[in-house]
């Protein structure tokens, strides 16, 4: 058995992603201890049967269960915190989660039907080598992912900082969580949901972006979890090498050529944890510009906006 290699306790559900992997057969296995340990880690059930088959490569590991009662993003990030240490770049996704949460611990609920797939990266570069490439790069990445399907009939956008939308609609979102040393980033933790085949119903509020799911944006054609999957994993290892071989100049030409807020009016308010109405307004204008550095730089504010929940004014 290779030492690359998918792990899941719901093969069925990746039968169609399983063929980009090769074609050997699903295999029962037993998993050495600190695979186990990862398992769990991401949610897996020490009983359930695991079968596994070769990973595409680049990929070392990838972890599929079936539900996960906890953050996978925060599950990895305590392995590592621990000592654990998958090998890298592994990935893991769960088809249903209890617990999940995006930026600043707001909650979201992890629908069966969606992608919801966390990618692990270990760059061991330092900060100003990889500047925000590791923000923009799973951003990126579902772009690049959605425009495979040449079908969709318009083009995904990005809505500042990390959002994409589809029709105006938001269909995906990611969450970037680095563990550094001293000046190093040694790991990269990217959390990124899909709306493949559900729409959230989201609470009414100021800052809640109208969603939809692939499946109601394209009825046509049919956008599969399995086909979604590889494509984003294929996209999630060519962009982690291109920001690793040309920094994040590129990335960020990219995110200018993909964003859907340039030339807009919007509001940036102050960040909470929920939909508080009590927040304050930041800035107001056009979209200038956003700078390396993510800032956006709006006309007629002096200084480059850096952080704040955006909002369209127009």
């Amino acid at each position: 058995m290779r030492d690359s290699f998918i792990i899941t306790d719901c093969p069925e559900v990746l039968d169609g992603f399983a063929e980009s992997g090769g074609e050997a057969d699903w295999q029962t296995a037993d998993l050495p201890a600190d695979t186990g340990r990862a398992w769990q880690a991401v949610g897996g059930l020490g009983q359930a049967q695991v079968v596994r088959r070769p990973a595409p490569p680049p990929w070392q590991q990838i972890m599929a269960v079936g539900h996960s009662a906890v953050s996978q993003v925060d599950g990895l990030r305590g392995l590592l915190q621990a000592g654990g240490m998958p090998p890298t770049p592994f990935a893991c996704l769960a088809l249903t989660g209890d617990n999940f949460h995006g930026n600043r611990g707001r909650p979201w609920r992890a629908l069966d039907g969606n992608l919801h797939l966390t990618a692990l990266f270990s760059p061991h570069r330092t900060a100003a080598e990889l500047g925000l490439g590791l923000s923009m790069l799973p951003t990126l990445a579902v772009v690049d992912a959605l425009g495979r399907f040449n079908a969709l009939g318009q083009a995904p956008r990005i809505k500042w900082v990390n959002d994409v939308l589809l029709g105006g609609r938001k269909v995906s979102g990611v969450i970037t969580s680095t563990l550094a040393k001293g000046d190093r980033i040694e790991h990269a933790i990217l959390g990124i949901g899909v709306n493949v085949a559900a729409t959230p119903n989201l609470p009414s509020g100021r800052f809640t972006q109208l969603a939809g799911s692939l499946r109601e944006l394209a009825p046509d054609i049919l956008i599969t979890l399995p086909a979604m999957l590889a494509g984003l994993l294929d996209s999630l290892a060519k962009r982690y090498r291109q920001l690793l071989e040309h920094g994040p100049d590129a990335l960020h030409a990219d995110y200018l050529r993909h964003s859907g807020v340039i030339g807009r009016d919007v509001e940036i308010w102050e960040e909470t944890a929920g939909e508080q109405d009590d927040s304050s307004r930041l800035a107001a204008g056009r979209v200038a510009d956003i700078l390396p550095d993510l800032s956006l730089r709006l006309d007629g504010v002096a200084e480059p906006v850096q952080r704040g929940r955006l909002i369209f004014a127009d």
